[in-house]
C-alpha cells in the first residue's frame, strides 16, 4: 500500500494546486510548438484565457511581436530563426534531463498593445502518456531590470550635478582611447576648473557654490556634443573627452563655453553670482588616457597661473 505522501504526489488535485500557485507563468508545448496547457499566472501575465491559447502556436499566444506585426504563424516569420524562445524550447526537447535557460528582451503584445518586456525563461523535457513535451517557465523580470539599470545609472552619476562621475569616465574613456589609437576617431581631453571657487563659497555660502556647480554643468551639457563624455571629477573640477573634427576644434568648443560662463549670472536663492572658468586642453594622443589627462591638467595650471578665465592647449 502506498504511503499517504506518495499518494498525495500522484493526486491530480495536488498537481493542479501546485501548477496554478507557482510564481512563474508556465505553459506546456508539444514538439510542434503548440500550447497544451497554461497556468493561472500565464493567463494573468499575457491576458489570455485558456480557450484562446490551447493548441495555438506558442509565439502567437505569447503575443510575440515577430508573429503579431507580420501577421504570420509563429515559426514562419523572418525573425523566428533567431528567436531565443523557440531555441530554448527546441533544445529542451532535444536534451532530456537538462534545463535550458535564456533571457528575452523585446516587444510583446498584451491586450493588443505593444509592451517592452524582459523575460527569464527555463524549459525542460517532460514525458507524459508516451509523448515528449516541454514545460516552460516564464518570469517577468522587466521591473527588476529597470530597477537594476536605475541603480547602475545612479552609481555612474555625480549626486549634485547629475553628470557622469570619475569612475564612469575612466570606464568609458578607455574604450574611446583605444578607438583613437586604432585611428577610428580623433580625441581631445579638457580639464575645467571654476576660478576662485573657495572665494564663492566663503562669500556667498556653500548653497551658492552648489548653484554655480549645477549651472556650469548645464552649460557644459548644452554646448558639448552627444559624442563627448562629460564628467565631474570632484570638487569644482570637470573633465571632458571630446570627439574632435580637427586640431582646433576642442579649443573652439571650450573657449565658447568659457565665454558663456563669464556672461552668466547664476541664481543662488535669489542672489546673482558670477563665476569664470579656466581650461586645459590636449589633442595629442598620448601613451594612455591618464597621460592625456595629465597633459590637460598641466595646461589647466598654466591657465590659472596666466591669470585665469582662459584656455590653454598642450603643444
Amino acid at each position: 500500500m502506498a504511503a499517504p505522501a506518495e499518494t498525495l504526489l500522484t493526486s491530480p488535485d495536488f498537481a493542479e494546486f501546485l501548477f496554478n500557485n507557482l510564481s512563474s507563468a508556465v505553459f506546456i508545448v508539444d514538439g510542434n510548438f503548440r500550447v497544451r496547457k497554461v497556468n493561472d499566472v500565464y493567463r494573468s501575465l499575457f491576458s489570455k484565457s485558456e480557450k484562446e491559447v490551447l493548441n495555438q502556436l506558442c509565439g502567437n499566444t505569447l503575443g510575440c511581436a515577430f508573429a503579431i506585426e507580420q501577421q504570420r504563424p509563429c515559426g514562419s516569420t523572418s525573425a523566428c530563426g533567431e528567436c531565443t524562445i523557440r531555441s530554448c524550447i527546441a533544445n529542451s526537447l532535444a536534451t532530456p534531463g537538462d534545463i535550458q535557460n535564456t533571457y528575452v528582451s523585446r516587444t510583446f503584445y498584451i491586450n493588443g498593445l505593444p509592451v517592452e518586456k524582459r523575460f527569464r525563461i527555463k524549459a525542460r523535457l517532460v514525458e507524459f502518456g508516451g509523448e515528449e513535451l516541454a514545460i516552460v517557465a516564464v518570469d517577468d523580470v522587466t521591473e527588476l531590470e529597470e530597477e537594476r539599470k536605475k541603480v547602475q545609472e545612479m552609481a555612474n552619476r555625480d549626486y549634485l550635478t547629475g553628470l557622469y562621475n570619475r569612475r564612469y569616465f575612466f570606464e568609458v574613456g578607455e574604450s574611446f582611447f583605444q578607438n583613437a589609437k586604432r585611428g577610428s576617431l580623433r580625441l581631445a581631453v579638457a580639464m575645467i576648473d571654476i576660478d576662485h571657487f573657495k572665494r564663492i563659497n566663503d562669500t556667498y555660502g556653500h548653497a551658492a557654490g552648489d548653484a554655480v556647480l549645477k549651472g556650469l554643468a548645464r552649460i557644459l551639457e548644452r554646448n558639448l556634443r552627444k559624442a563627448d563624455v562629460l564628467s565631474r571629477f570632484g570638487g569644482e573640477e570637470f573633465c571632458v573627452l571630446l570627439n574632435c573634427k580637427d586640431g582646433e576644434d576642442a579649443y573652439a568648443v571650450l573657449d565658447k563655453i568659457r565665454l558663456l560662463v563669464e556672461r552668466e549670472e547664476f541664481d543662488a536663492d535669489g542672489r546673482r553670482v558670477s563665476a569664470t572658468i579656466s581650461a586645459g586642453i590636449t589633442n595629442r594622443l598620448g601613451e594612455s588616457l591618464e597621460k592625456m589627462i595629465n597633459q590637460a591638467d598641466e595646461m589647466l595650471y598654466k591657465a590659472k597661473n596666466a591669470g585665469r578665465n582662459r584656455c590653454e592647449v598642450y603643444t
